[in-house]
Formats: C-alpha cells, sequence, structure tokens
C-alpha cells in the first residue's frame, strides 16, 4: 500500500530526476506504517527505479529514473526461464524488427543515419562479429524513435547478447550479416521504409535458416547447460 502510495506522488506530481522524497521517519509518522513495513515499501521502489537511497549525513531518498538495462535483462530472464524457444523467439523478431528498420526510415535524424551507417561497417573480424552486429540492432531501435520498439528491440539485444556468442557461427554466417547490415543501413539512410523492411526481414529469416540447419529452432534460446557452462 504505501509503495503504490509514493509511487503515485512520484508519477502522478511528475517529480524530476533527483527531487528528494521525505525520510524514512517522516514517511513512518505520517503513514502509521512501522519502520520495517516502510523499508520494505522503499526497498520495492528502488528495485522499480523509481528511487535511489544514500546512507550517510548527506543522503536520503530521491527520485530516480528506471535503467533500460535494468528492464530488458528482467525480460530476457523470463523468457529464459519460460525456455522460449528460438523459433519463437525468430517469428517474434520477424514481427517487431522490420517494422522498426521501416520506421527507422521515416523518422531517423540525420545524425543518426550516419550513426548507423558506421555500425554497419563495423566489426570486420569474423571472431568478434557478433558484438557490433547486436549494438546494430539495439541502434535501429533507437533510430525508430518510437519509445516502444525501442525497448522492445533492447530486450532482444540482451537476449542476443547472451545466445549469439554460443551458436557456432561461421566467418561466412558473418559476412552474410555485415552485408544484410549494410543493405538495412543504406536503405534507413535513402529514406526507403519498404526497402529497409525488406532487407531485415530477409536477414532475419536468413539467420533463422542457420539457426535451423543447427537444430536450434525447436530448442530454448539460452539452454540450461549454457548456464552451466558459464
Amino acid at each position: 500500500m504505501l509503495a503504490d502510495r509514493l509511487r503515485g506522488q512520484i508519477l502522478g506530481r511528475g517529480m524530476q530526476v533527483g527531487e528528494p522524497l521525505p525520510p524514512e521517519a517522516s514517511l513512518i509518522a505520517e503513514h502509521g506504517f512501522s519502520r520495517g513495513t516502510v523499508r520494505e515499501a522503499l526497498r520495492l521502489l528502488e528495485s522499480d527505479g523509481l528511487i535511489e537511497i544514500r546512507r550517510g549525513p548527506h543522503g536520503g531518498i530521491r527520485v530516480a529514473r528506471p535503467d533500460l538495462s535494468q528492464v530488458t535483462r528482467s525480460l530476457a530472464l523470463l523468457l529464459t526461464l519460460a525456455e522460449t524457444s528460438m523459433r519463437a523467439f525468430s517469428e517474434f523478431r520477424q514481427l517487431v524488427e522490420p517494422a522498426a528498420a521501416a520506421a527507422a526510415a521515416r523518422s531517423a535524424s540525420d545524425e543518426q543515419r550516419g550513426w548507423l551507417l558506421a555500425l554497419a561497417e563495423a566489426g570486420t573480424s569474423p571472431s568478434e562479429a557478433w558484438a557490433p552486429s547486436v549494438e546494430f540492432h539495439e541502434a535501429l531501435g533507437v533510430c525508430s524513435n518510437n519509445e516502444i520498439l525501442r525497448v522492445v528491440i533492447a530486450a532482444f539485444g540482451q537476449e542476443l547478447t547472451w545466445h549469439v556468442p554460443g551458436e557456432q557461427l561461421s566467418g561466412q554466417d558473418m559476412t552474410d550479416t555485415r552485408r544484410a547490415h549494410r543493405s538495412i543501413a543504406r536503405a534507413v539512410a535513402a529514406g526507403d521504409a519498404d526497402r529497409a523492411s525488406k532487407a531485415m526481414l530477409r536477414h532475419l529469416q536468413q539467420f533463422e535458416r542457420v539457426l535451423g540447419a543447427n537444430g536450434r529452432l525447436d530448442q530454448p534460446v539460452l539452454p540450461k547447460e549454457r548456464w552451466l557452462g558459464a
């Protein structure tokens, strides 16, 4: 109850990052809860990323902003615990990421288009190509200038960061990925939404074929043995 009240105050009043909340003693006196209850409510808000608690003479309770990595990591963990199949993950990516590419082609700024082109050219070493590849997909979400697409694709990025290094991708697979990224980035830079969407769909379908050839589509995105070997 107390966490809901405080959350309502923060969001309803549009409190800004860094604004102070009443100290623990004041919350106890104002709301009539025990010290343990107040501390538990504050821990809930802290886990939401809505507040930051600092100890010491210059400490206190201040409004914070949820960290995107905190949200996306939680979603990625949820998919992992649910043993979501690679097939389901791939199908959902094919629904979302072509739309994000089209949105980026329509709305990205000149600076964002240049950034995406630069990322598409990165990762010349096949052994390291997966890292800039993940960054490219996350950047595409940013370039869509749609906050929901950005968050969803960032969650994809966390999942990709965990599973792609263990997929035994060949040098040719990485070369194909870089070629596909260049095609997508150029379509976005040209403002061609239809071409960007189709290029992204082809890229994801090609990656799905690679996973299928490796017998991975009907396995969990992150098999349990990957965690045991981490």
